[in-house]
């Protein structure tokens, strides 16, 4: 997977502010991680998300290596993380199952 750098001039002090902002209110929770996997779309259920920097913008969140899942992600060019809100827990349990999910 690669990083691309956003140029300092392409976000507003203000987008950056509300970025900080959204990150910093976030202490810990559950969020949902999406990837076109080889097979379809694949998505699992994390409460391993953090922020690492705000410049360059960098987010983390882990995986077990014997997930059945870990191969898509590993692969994958992209991904989508979900963060949820205290409704969403039918969703954090649909992608919490393992294959068939």
């Amino acid at each position: 997977m690669s990083l691309e750098p956003i140029p300092d001039d392409a976000v507003s002090l203000s987008e950056a502010r509300a970025y900080r902002d959204a990150l910093g209110a976030f202490a810990t929770g559950v969020c949902v991680v999406t990837a076109d996997g080889p097979d379809g779309p694949v998505g699992i259920t994390i409460n391993s998300f953090t922020s690492v920097s705000l410049r360059p913008r960098l987010v983390m969140w882990c995986l077990d290596d014997r997930s059945d899942r870990r191969g898509a992600f590993a692969e994958t060019e992209r991904f989508a993380i979900h963060v949820l809100d205290a409704q969403s827990e039918a969703l954090a349990r649909r992608f919490a199952k393992g294959s068939g999910a």
